[in-house]
């Protein structure tokens, strides 16, 4: 499916976007390695919806205003982003730190998300959940816990690594630390603010997630009202990457595309 980049400027910040396909329009919100690049889940979800997937402020090109401190910032730029694109109601799908911000919007404004999907979403903390730590561990460890098929790992790897590739990483790790290292990963006032989200929600996550384990799915399904989880077997954490037609499926049925 064809798509395009452009530069967006959202209530004067310079913004990456990819966005392609026709239909009903999908925010899609990337995981923390993952931005500025279209991949083949987006594709099969152009397939059937307009789908506009943006760089987190910090991340890939889109740039990080002093302003941006927490996640309350980065819903508000996307709540900015909606409106400079005159989407006034719009479906959101995040991964793991974007799920994180996909619920954290509706939360903010549950009258704009139409139908929300949490793919293995950060923000919750289980306790008595082991989960990874992602500040403490190389990259390279990281990705091992990122996929149940190490080979998977690959398709996150640039394809060469020079100057401009490290100083992306850094940026990058730089802004994570920036909005989730304190309380590390998680938002204690979320888990009691679920109960606002008022659109139906699809809980996906992979059974063999051993970087946020199957447990955080289960307490987002829980609080949050009209929540439905669905288990994604021999998978990681990042399922839209590793288990693509399963995901297509679960996702393209729920928004009604019919992928």
């Amino acid at each position: 499916m064809a798509h395009r980049s452009e530069f967006v400027s959202v209530a004067g910040v310079r913004t990456h976007l990819l966005r392609g396909g026709r239909g009903s329009p999908v925010l899609v919100l990337h995981p923390e390695y993952a931005a500025g690049r279209w991949f083949p889940y987006h594709d099969r979800l152009a397939a059937d919806f307009r789908a506009y997937a943006p760089d987190h402020p910090g991340f890939g090109e889109t740039a990080r205003p002093d302003w941006i401190e927490g996640l309350d910032d980065v819903v508000i730029h996307y709540l900015d982003l909606l409106d400079t694109l005159g989407l006034e109601h719009v479906a959101v799908v995040g991964t793991s730190f974007g799920g994180w911000i996909a619920a954290e919007l509706a939360v903010a404004q549950p009258h704009r998300v139409t139908r929300l999907v949490l793919v293995g979403a950060a923000g919750l903390k289980v306790a008595g959940v082991d989960r990874f730590d992602v500040f403490l561990h190389p990259f390279e460890d990281t990705l091992r816990h990122l996929f149940h098929d190490p080979s998977r790992a690959a398709q996150l790897l640039p394809a060469a690594i020079g100057a401009d590739e490290i100083a992306r990483a850094y940026r990058e790790a730089t802004t994570l630390a920036r909005l989730a290292w304190n309380p590390y990963f998680y938002n204690p006032k979320l888990e009691r603010r679920l109960r606002r989200i008022s659109a139906p929600t699809l809980v996906v996550w992979g059974e063999n997630d051993t970087f946020l384990p199957v447990a955080h799915g289960e307490a987002y399904a829980r609080a949050i009202p009209h929540a439905t989880l669905r288990t994604v077997s021999q998978c990681g954490h990042l399922v839209p990457h590793e288990q693509t037609d399963t995901f297509v499926n679960l996702v393209g049925a729920f928004l009604g595309g019919g992928a």
